[in-house]
């Protein structure tokens, strides 16, 4: 059904077309970007879904156009400048606002500090926040720039024509991010009870304290070995840093091990003595058999607890 509405030959896509595309990659911002998505208002998640209360499942819009949107769409598959006939008239793209901005689009309120919290915007610039933010560095433009990767919709390939690339990144930061939330694991839910989320709390309650500030500053990310991640009866927590963590930092997370410990015993959960490697002092084999525990992503949706 897709492929019978292709243009057959590349001279046969709409003029110009092709040839804009050359100036585009994935990464790029691009202005003006209406927003829509499926939902049922009589059972609405979104703010946005319940202002449509009594028109029926169907197409639901943003009230207001994002002011820019971002490319995701692979380089290759943008231009597919070797193909005869190019075969993906759409690309995909996902919407990108200010973080600091003061006004709320959907319900009108300016009585929200932010749609981002101080706290986490500290986060997404060290590189530790929630993974679907990704903070446009070089934007040219003031205030704290997202690109939010939860909500893509498809764009056919002609509606870039008058319009021009904002370039934005210079490396493969998109791809490694896409790629990132692609391979996203699921945890199992216990496991989100005994450690993910208490960790997740005191991290947060230590916010601009210096024990804070010297766990942010040394510890560089968290991983886990366990039997089975989606079905746990064994985990092992990994704490990694660049050098020796500092002794307040280690007794902190000794102190925490032992509530996890105690939790996890409640979960039918067997948690293994706490691990503390730095970088360099861990096989690259070794490594790769951990898998990452994000800072601030939340653990597997509820239909993965048994």
């Amino acid at each position: 059904m897709i492929s019978a509405g292709l243009p057959r030959t590349r001279g046969e896509w709409p003029e110009g077309v092709l040839e804009h595309l050359g100036s585009f990659r994935q990464g790029d911002v691009v202005e003006g970007f209406p927003m829509s998505y499926l939902g049922n208002p009589d059972v609405p998640v979104h703010a946005q879904t319940a202002a449509y209360r009594g028109e029926g499942p169907g197409t639901i819009e943003f009230e207001e156009a994002f002011p820019y949107g971002m490319i995701t769409t692979q380089t290759c598959d943008i231009i597919e400048e070797d193909s005869k006939q190019p075969s993906r008239p759409w690309v995909q793209m996902v919407p990108v606002y200010d973080g600091e901005h003061k006004h709320d689009p959907i319900t009108g309120s300016t009585k929200r500090p932010s749609y981002i919290p101080s706290n986490i915007r500290r986060f997404i610039t060290e590189g530790r926040g929630p993974q679907y933010l990704l903070r446009l560095q070089d934007f040219p433009r003031e205030g704290f720039w997202v690109a939010d990767l939860r909500l893509s919709i498809s764009v056919d390939k002609g509606w870039l024509l008058d319009r021009d690339p904002i370039r934005v990144f210079g490396s493969e930061e998109v791809g490694n991010r896409l790629a990132m939330l692609a391979d996203r694991p699921a945890f199992d839910g216990k496991f989100g009870r005994a450690v993910m989320r208490p960790l997740i709390k005191e991290l947060a309650s230590l916010e601009n304290t210096p024990l804070g500030q010297d766990i942010y500053q040394q510890v560089v990310e968290f991983r886990i070995r366990a039997d089975d991640n989606i079905n746990m009866g064994r985990v092992e927590i990994w704490v990694f840093s660049d050098s020796p963590l500092s002794d307040n930092v280690r007794r902190w997370f000794d102190e925490q091990a032992d509530q996890w410990r105690r939790r996890a015993g409640e979960e039918d959960l067997v948690l293994l003595p706490t691990q503390y490697s730095q970088l360099d002092k861990i096989s690259a084999k070794e490594y790769r058999s951990l898998t990452i525990m994000s800072l601030l992503d939340t653990p597997n949706p509820p239909w993965y607890q048994n």
